[in-house]
């Protein structure tokens, strides 16, 4: 096994494509914590843990999105979809890193991620690391609930790519829980995401007085 300062640095795409329904129709990644948007904060936090080109899944909300993503100095992957399901972010990420690093195993994770720091990805680095043979997928988990972001090896993600069109990362974990480590970590960095207006005003709470909203 070679010592962390030596392996080489997963890739990873933050996948921020989704509508934001459940909060009226939001770019979740843009929002801000004390004058700093999410997407920002996950960039940091990637080149804190390593990565030194991240990149992100754009779709919807491209106008507000992308100039966020290029002053965070991530690497843009347009959707073609108007509505681009998860599936559809994952494959379009999946197909880009094999094409860019295909030797290189990926961190894949959501845009909405609001407490993920890059202690909670050196973790995942060094489990990784220390993997036992066999294992080419790692999923950070918080008291049993499954987190993000999922580390891929090259031979997970060419197996997810080879898929039938509309499965996506969860099929193959499903399809293949040999080759999967569920690690139990810290919370709640890996967990805590914006999904709902409950999730939005509980971070104001935790937050305050800083600011938590979209400017």
């Amino acid at each position: 096994m070679r010592p962390l300062s030596e392996a080489r640095a997963p890739g990873a795409v933050i996948l921020a494509a989704g509508l934001g329904r459940r909060l009226g129709g939001r770019p979740k990644a843009a929002l801000h914590i004390g004058g700093e948007s999410l997407l920002e904060r996950l960039a940091q936090a990637l080149r804190e843990a390593g990565v030194a080109q991240p990149r992100v899944v754009l779709g919807p909300y491209r106008e507000t999105l992308l100039p966020l993503a290029l002053r965070a100095g991530l690497d843009p992957l347009l959707h073609e979809r108007d509505e681009p399901s998860l599936i559809d972010s994952q494959r379009l990420a999946v197909q880009a890193h094999r094409r860019l690093l295909p030797a290189q195993p990926l961190w894949l994770l959501l845009g909405d991620l609001t407490a993920l720091g890059a202690e909670d990805l050196q973790r995942l680095r060094e489990a990784w690391a220390q993997r036992p043979p066999g294992i080419e997928a790692l999923v950070p988990t918080v008291a049993g609930q499954r987190g993000h972001p999922v580390l891929l090896s090259a031979a997970a993600l060419t197996a997810v790519d080879e898929q039938p069109p509309g499965q996506g990362v969860r099929h193959w974990l499903a399809a293949h829980p040999g080759q999967v480590c569920f690690l139990d970590v810290p919370g709640p960095g890996p967990v805590q995401d914006l999904d709902t207006e409950a999730a939005l005003q509980a971070l104001r709470r935790d937050c305050h007085p800083r600011f938590v909203g979209w400017p």
